[in-house]
């Protein structure tokens, strides 16, 4: 079966250089009506009868899409300008708690940017403070288990009692999901999510009566529970009667949908022997530094009008 949040995945990673360039364009992820491919890109404009979307392209230039509303069956903006406006280097705790908000939204590509801009901005302002929960809470954005690694010697430097349990055990622990499914388990809890997002709730509680399927969600996602399917599909949660999905739902469900068709992305590759003859490890370790973690400034630190500036 299809994986329908996959295609935004690589997206993701496409949009973030993207970035410098569209700071009014916010982030949209788009699912129309009858595809399961949904469309990732930067809203340049909409009014009542259709949007336009900015696509990036792998190696072109970005393609502006027109997409009449009748075809939308769902369009994701998480990332709230004005609350951006509002949040002031004087509040440093704020940066971090509307950046643990936006860290769920991961199908969202302008979600993820900015959440990882937030989390920095709020360790820099106040690293005693916030660098360890900040730098912890950036950790399920990381593609690879050695960015989980980075972030956790960030937080050891960082932090006043230098912890050093931060730094032992498998980073891998630190990434969301649990233990990987294999391909088949995860089709079939991402297929009982697609029942639940098309209304279709009688399939999806038959399926949900299997023990092994909800051990399965439990271990292959943590955005949304065995419970809370249910609960839905049997019409029960607030604001799930009449057939309607409510928001915050809706929202769980596509955040677990992106989870599970992209767990793959954190394992592990083994290292070769020859890896440390090569003459790449053999040059000066980097300097580890928020400044230098990525191509995010967090000195930049005030939003105004549609840019990252610094106060």
């Amino acid at each position: 079966m299809t994986n329908r949040p996959s295609h935004a995945f690589g997206l993701v990673l496409l949009l973030g250089t993207w970035l410098l360039a569209t700071h009014i364009a916010h982030g949209a992820v788009v699912y129309l009506k009858g595809e399961e491919q949904p469309i990732a890109g930067y809203l340049e404009s909409s009014d009542d009868k259709q949007i336009v979307l900015r696509v990036p392209v792998p190696g072109g230039e970005a393609v502006h899409r027109t997409i009449e509303r009748a075809q939308i069956d769902l369009l994701l903006q998480p990332v709230n300008p004005a609350r951006l406006e509002e949040l002031s280097p004087d509040n440093p705790t704020a940066y971090r708690e509307y950046a643990e908000e936006l860290v769920e939204k991961t199908a969202d590509p302008d979600a993820v940017e900015t959440a990882t801009r937030l989390f920095l901005i709020a360790a820099h302002l106040d690293p005693q403070h916030q660098a360890r929960s900040a730098l912890l809470g950036m950790t399920p954005l990381m593609e690879h288990a050695q960015g989980v690694r980075q972030l956790r010697a960030l937080a050891y430097l960082l932090g006043p009692d230098h912890d050093v349990s931060l730094l032992a055990g498998n980073s891998k622990q630190a990434l969301p999901g649990g233990t990987p499914l294999d391909d088949t388990q995860r089709e079939q809890v991402i297929e009982v999510l697609h029942f639940l997002r098309q209304g279709k709730r009688s399939d999806a509680k038959q399926r949900l009566q299997q023990e092994e399927l909800r051990a399965w969600m439990r271990q292959g996602t943590n955005k949304i529970t065995p419970q809370e399917c249910l609960s839905l599909a049997e019409g029960n949660c607030p604001g799930c009667t009449q057939g309607t999905i409510p928001s915050y739902m809706l929202q769980k469900l596509v955040a677990a949908e992106y989870e599970l068709s992209s767990s793959d992305a954190t394992r592990e590759v083994g290292t070769q022997w020859g890896y440390y003859l090569n003459q790449e490890f053999q040059r000066p370790l980097p300097v580890l530094s928020l400044l230098k973690a990525t191509s995010i400034d967090p000195r930049q630190c005030v939003y105004r009008d549609g840019e990252w500036v610094e106060p």
